[in-house]
């Protein structure tokens, strides 16, 4: 390491150099919060402001999987989630919640959204209320799982059969996403149909 060091130090390989001084954050109390945690709180937290129970259907897929994670730990605020076996198993199941009267969610991301396609445009057609969260990464079909861009947007736009508008939503921060869950679920609830975030 210290060979390293030297080799970079005395040939000069790097000419610029920066230093970063910590930061001065105001007193209080900070949490580290992903936009998959907010997602989660802002759907319980839209749930219990609608006065129903919560139902997330999904199968797990990289980066989706946390937020199913995190509400199968919040069963005290009446959140119902099912580990589905494949992704359309996991729409048909919310599917299922949406008639049943709860406040009915799936997550996934891109190759899911494609298996759900068909799924949501039942939903759509039979005016179901429902969030599906497509959490988004990079390149086509598996990509680079574990980082996030902005590619799947034009998927959630098009990406179904004939002319099936539904609303978007898309979070810019981790805020963005606590707030527009409950968003979500307010549009979804009031104009009957799903809405993607």
């Amino acid at each position: 390491l210290i060979a390293g060091y030297d080799v970079g130090h005395n040939t000069e390989a790097f000419q610029t150099r920066f230093h970063i001084q910590p930061a001065h954050l105001k007193t209080g109390v900070y949490r580290r919060i992903t936009g998959n945690e907010a997602l989660a709180i802002g759907l319980i937290t839209a749930a219990q402001k609608a006065g129903k129970p919560l139902f997330y259907g999904s199968y797990p897929i990289t980066p989706a999987s946390d937020i199913l994670h995190n509400l199968a730990n919040q069963k005290q605020f009446d959140v119902r989630t099912f580990q589905a076996e494949d992704e359309i198993a996991a729409m048909g199941s919310t599917i299922g919640a949406a008639f049943g009267g709860a406040l009915a969610a799936t997550g996934t991301s891109g190759p899911g959204v494609a298996l759900k396609s068909e799924a949501i445009n039942l939903a759509l057609v039979l005016e179901l209320p429902m969030i599906i969260v497509n959490v988004q990464r990079g390149g086509p079909s598996t990509g680079l799982p574990t980082k996030t861009e902005q590619s799947d947007l034009l998927q959630a736009m098009f990406g179904r059969n004939g002319e099936s508008p539904i609303p978007i939503l898309a979070p810019a921060t981790p805020g963005d996403c606590f707030y527009m869950a409950i968003e979500a679920s307010r549009m979804a609830v009031r104009a009957m149909t799903p809405v993607f975030i």
